[in-house]
């Protein structure tokens, strides 16, 4: 059963939305991560409306109130895209809340964020922090439905592989690139699995286009994502230009966009990745 299937079938049980969400969803990891990164930051809180699932509710927070609706403020940022900044708790907590976003820029929510403040802090340094990590989140979020997976998507997968280390580095070096992912049947596996993306899922099995890429050779492409993302999923090669699996790429679209020029771009990316995969076993290592 798909996960809009189960906040379906929650919601007419009538159970609140903690009770429908897994142990650690992707959401909440991704607020784990921020939270290690900026350890003097207070509060950070995810309002998302995933599938089945209205009036935007808080998904993730280290703080807790997970199924908490959204207030009159955070529809306000929604529904008008303009940031809201406050000094509270008597001058001691600046409270930044902005539009969350996907990969594809897509509006998905609202991100609330609190920091110590004191008399004399730079509200714009606060701010410019505030959307930095706005921006950084946007990079691993596929689209609010991933916000409440669970991370991993398998149980057992590991999400510390060099696999990982390679797209996060492929993402860094490459910023036209919005979703990145290696489907990969790991030695001795049965299964081809995501072994590592820029949007959780770990532990995922193929579907039926995956395994059609990785047998046939022939690359996958079409526009995806409310029409704002173009995929294109070839086969990955390693040095030796051996097929181990399958690359999926995804780029920001709008209509008229140059549908070659994308693949290109894919064969491109692929063939970086190439010269750093001596080996299947070299891509499942564990490298934390």
């Amino acid at each position: 059963m798909t996960r809009a299937a189960l906040f379906l079938l929650a919601s007419m049980l009538g159970l609140p939305l903690h009770a429908q969400l897994p142990v650690k969803s992707y959401g909440q990891e991704l607020v784990d991560q921020v939270t290690a990164r900026y350890p003097g930051l207070l509060v950070i809180v995810f309002h998302a409306s995933p599938p089945n699932v209205p009036n935007y509710p808080i998904v993730a927070s280290n703080i807790g109130r997970i199924g908490k609706l959204a207030d009159e403020d955070d529809m306000r940022v929604i529904t008008t895209e303009k940031t809201n900044l406050e000094v509270a708790h008597g001058g001691g907590r600046f409270e930044v809340e902005l539009v969350l976003r996907d990969v594809a820029g897509t509006n998905i929510g609202a991100l609330g964020l609190v920091f110590p403040f004191k008399n004399g802090d730079d509200k714009d340094v606060l701010e410019k922090t505030a959307i930095g990590i706005r921006d950084g989140l946007a990079r691993r979020i596929l689209n609010s439905a991933s916000l409440v997976e669970l991370h991993p998507y398998e149980p057992l997968a590991t999400t510390k592989t060099h696999a990982q280390k390679l797209v996060d580095g492929m993402l860094s070096k490459h910023p036209e690139i919005i979703s990145l992912a290696m489907h990969v049947t790991r030695p001795k596996a049965k299964e081809n699995i995501i072994l590592a993306s820029n949007f959780g899922r770990i532990g995922k099995k193929a579907d039926a286009d995956d395994m059609k890429v990785i047998s046939s050779g022939q690359p996958i492409v079409g526009v995806s994502g409310e029409g704002k993302r173009y995929g294109v999923e070839l086969p990955l090669h390693n040095a030796a230009g051996q097929t181990i699996g399958a690359l999926s790429v995804g780029f920001r679209y709008k209509s008229g966009d140059d549908a070659k020029a994308f693949l290109s771009k894919a064969e491109q990316l692929r063939a970086e990745l190439k010269t750093q995969i001596p080996s299947l076993d070299n891509l499942v290592e564990l490298d934390p």
